[in-house]
Parts: C-alpha cells; sequence; structure tokens
C-alpha cells in the first residue's frame, strides 16, 4: 500500500534486444573471470537480474550464448578490417594489431578456451571454420595486392602468401595463453609488446619503401 498519496514509481523495460545485450555482457565478464566451466545458466540469470526461465527465452543454453558471443566478436573484426583509404604502411599495420588485440582481451575467455569450446560445440567449430576462412582469404588477398602495388619487398611464391598468413594468424591465435603460461600479467605493456611482435614479423615483407 502506498502512503501519503504517493504515486507508484513507474516501472522500467528493457526490450528484447536491451535484455540479450545485457545477457551477452554479463556473461563475457563472467566468462573472462571464471571460466566458462564455473558459470551455469543460473549464475548467469541471477548475475544479470532475470529468472532463469526470461534467460531461457532469449539463449536457450550456454553454448546458444557461446555462440552469440563469437558473432559479436566476428563482427567488430569486421569493423577492424574494413578497407582503409590510407596508404597501407607499418603504422597501419600497428593501429590495426592495437584493435586486433584489444578484442583479443575484451573475448580472452574464448581464446583461452578455444580448443574445449570448438571440439565441444560442433556448430560453433563449423561457423568458427568458416569466418577463419574468410578472414584468412582476405588477408591473403591484401597481402597480395600490395605486392602488386610494390608494396612487398619480397619477391613470393603464390604459396608463400597463403603460409605468411597463417603464420601470422597462429601468432595471434596463441599469443594470449602463451603469454600468461609465462606469469605475465596482460597490461598495457604486454598489449604493445604483442603488437611490436607482429609489426616484427611482418616487418620483413611490407615495410615502409623508400
Amino acid at each position: 500500500m502506498l502512503l501519503n498519496g504517493a504515486s507508484r514509481p513507474p516501472r522500467t523495460y528493457r526490450t528484447s534486444e536491451q535484455t540479450k545485450a545485457s545477457i551477452l555482457q554479463k556473461a563475457i565478464e563472467l566468462f573472462n573471470e571464471n571460466g566458462t566451466a564455473a558459470v551455469s545458466m543460473n549464475t548467469l540469470s541471477e548475475a544479470v537480474g532475470i529468472s532463469p526461465g526470461n534467460l531461457q527465452y532469449h539463449y536457450r543454453s550456454k553454448k546458444d550464448v557461446i555462440r552469440a558471443i563469437l558473432e559479436a566478436l566476428f563482427k567488430q573484426f569486421d569493423v577492424i578490417y574494413e578497407p582503409g583509404k590510407e596508404p597501407f604502411s607499418l603504422d597501419t599495420l600497428r593501429r590495426i594489431m592495437r584493435l586486433n588485440f584489444d578484442l583479443v582481451w575484451k573475448y580472452r575467455f574464448f581464446y583461452r578456451e578455444s580448443a574445449a569450446l570448438l571440439h565441444a560445440d560442433p556448430i560453433l567449430a563449423d561457423r568458427f571454420r568458416e569466418i577463419q576462412e574468410i578472414r584468412l582469404e582476405q588477408q591473403e588477398a591484401l597481402l597480395k595486392r600490395l605486392a602488386a602495388a610494390g608494396r612487398v619487398r619480397t619477391v613470393l611464391l603464390p604459396d608463400e602468401f597463403h603460409k605468411i598468413v597463417h603464420m601470422g594468424w597462429v601468432l595471434v591465435h596463441t599469443w594470449l595463453p602463451f603469454t600468461e603460461s609465462t606469469g605475465q600479467s596482460i597490461d598495457e605493456e604486454a598489449l604493445e609488446q604483442a603488437v611490436e611482435i607482429m609489426v616484427q614479423f611482418y616487418e620483413p615483407y611490407i615495410g615502409d619503401q623508400s
């Protein structure tokens, strides 16, 4: 019962998209902090402040949550690799790599657990392989365009373009678990070191031309 004629405060409602965004954001935080195995759907619903039934209305299982998170990651990588208007240089590479490693850190649970997550979920694995192949083809095409424009220092055989891009991809995707295995904290310095490792890797091929 309301006293003194006070009016009932208006209820606030979240749209379905706002609720889904809140679920994914909280899931990322919990997965990053605790690992995916330690976070149940009940834990997630409590953290978001919704009922388990409401959570399952949006995402039926934890696998569905992880799949949705990976789609968000893929979209953010799409933005990073949109063709820019400026001439490609090592500074361009530094900028792209820093944005890249920022996303690796933002979604660090996946890079820590990718092998197990992909093994446990064939649907996720198929989608990841699909996106991975697209990304590798895009990066290989970029390297070939740079070579055609005289921006590659070394004459490369067709198969070498493929190998260089794959080695770069492996470096990025294994950097986080390797760095954490050494006991190094992931901070601003560690992220800048990661960027410079990638610049050093690509510099023999796409270093600035005189």
